[in-house]
């Protein structure tokens, strides 16, 4: 799917919550489920059944995509809690973390600049919206990785790196013209379980750094060319 389809859905999601259908036992979600059975299934473990069933025939066994749509409870006899009419659907990409120290060339992994919109962990995965700019005549021709420096990490502190490698085809190009620049997103689902100490049991700080356009001071909404480094922190527990 395009990555301007996933951008605009990914706004149109923000208003789900005030286009419900006119129906009191209607409620609206947007979130990640994994295809199992002929069912979704939620990171919580929540089962949904499909309205329309031959939506199936385009998904693969364990794919895990982002869903928006309505549900409502299930039928006393049914295999499922809720049956969900779905509205829009994009595919959410797995992905292992690449271990810094397995790299052979950093500067593969790219210099182009991508944001950590939001970040959550769920279901065993640490899930992503990250987005990043592109030429709206040539599409986005990158690669996203999270990189997991195990180098710097101790079991309490995991280190991740999120990378772009545009081969420099973004905003960083002062050859592309303003008015091309546009915004695309991708949904990522990267396993928890690549990046744990499997002995360490207690509590997690996972530090997120990225590199993303500073914006003008006086609007906002318009980026620079140059770019600032960010970073944000997690804190999870491990059970034993």
């Amino acid at each position: 799917m395009k990555m301007k389809k996933i951008i605009a859905m990914l706004a149109g999601v923000l208003c789900l919550a005030g286009c419900l259908k006119d129906s009191p036992d209607m409620v609206a979600i947007n979130e990640i489920v994994t295809v199992k059975g002929g069912i979704f299934i939620n990171d919580a473990g929540v089962r949904y059944g499909v309205a329309d069933t031959k939506i199936f025939s385009n998904f693969q066994s364990d794919q895990r995509l982002f869903i928006t749509g309505q549900i409502e409870p299930a039928s006393g006899d049914a295999k499922y809690d809720y049956k969900l009419y779905i509205e829009e659907y994009v595919a959410v990409s797995v992905q292992d973390c690449l271990k810094l120290s397995t790299v052979e060339d950093e500067s593969t992994l790219g210099i182009d600049p991508a944001n950590l919109y939001s970040c959550w962990i769920d279901g065993g995965f640490i899930n992503a919206v990250i987005t990043f700019s592109y030429d709206k005549y040539k599409d986005f021709d990158g690669v996203i990785n999270l990189v997991f420096d195990d180098v710097r990490s101790t079991p309490e502190d995991i280190y991740l790196i999120v990378k772009n490698n545009q081969k420099g085809k973004s905003w960083l190009d002062e050859e592309l013209i303003a008015a091309n620049l546009v915004y695309g997103a991708g949904i990522f689902s990267f396993p928890l379980n690549t990046v744990l100490d499997p002995d360490y049991k207690g509590q997690v700080r996972l530090h997120f750094d990225w590199t993303w356009f500073q914006t003008d001071p006086e609007d906002k909404t318009i980026p620079l060319r140059t770019t600032e480094s960010r970073s944000e922190t997690i804190t999870i527990n491990v059970d034993s």
